[in-house]
């Protein structure tokens, strides 16, 4: 299923005390104004195909969020969906959420179902920086079991 879909069927299921802060303000965060560059009229969306080597989709998802934005696209990197990987392992270990920064410039690290980190992200304002940050180029993803990491340079 295309990520765009899950996403639409997404209910977010936060972690820690970052977690329980974005849920409960997540209401107020949404009436927030959104970037200056949101100026720019958002076509409609189609769902994305997944590139090659990506086997969520969150490339096409991230690449159709950021053109709404008047952003260019991004490429998919698996030595940075390896990196995430392996941020998710320690995740997974410990018990909890956190990040570990590696060769990304830009990381979003997060607890749930993968159709709901993507709304996540873009109603959290450090986390949708990360993802519409102008400078990225290379993007990679992965999950293991409820912990995601996006790490972008």
């Amino acid at each position: 299923m295309p990520f765009a879909t899950l996403l639409k069927m997404s209910t977010v299921l936060p972690f820690g005390i970052l977690g329980l802060a974005m849920a409960a303000t997540q209401p107020a965060q949404a009436q927030q104004a959104a970037p200056a560059t949101a100026a720019v009229a958002r076509p409609a969306q189609t769902a994305p195909v997944a590139p090659a080597g990506d086997p969520y989709g969150f490339t096409a998802w991230l690449n159709a969020t950021r053109a709404s934005y008047g952003l260019p696209p991004v490429g998919y990197d698996p030595n940075l969906t390896n990196w995430a990987s392996a941020n998710n392992g320690q995740q997974q270990a410990r018990g909890m959420g956190h990040h570990v920064m590696g060769p990304a410039r830009r990381q979003n690290a997060a607890m749930g179902q993968y159709a709901s980190i993507g709304a996540m992200w873009m109603n959290s304002p450090a986390h949708r920086a990360a993802l519409l940050d102008p400078s990225i180029r290379w993007i990679g993803i992965a999950g293991l079991g409820a912990y995601w990491t996006f790490n972008a340079y």
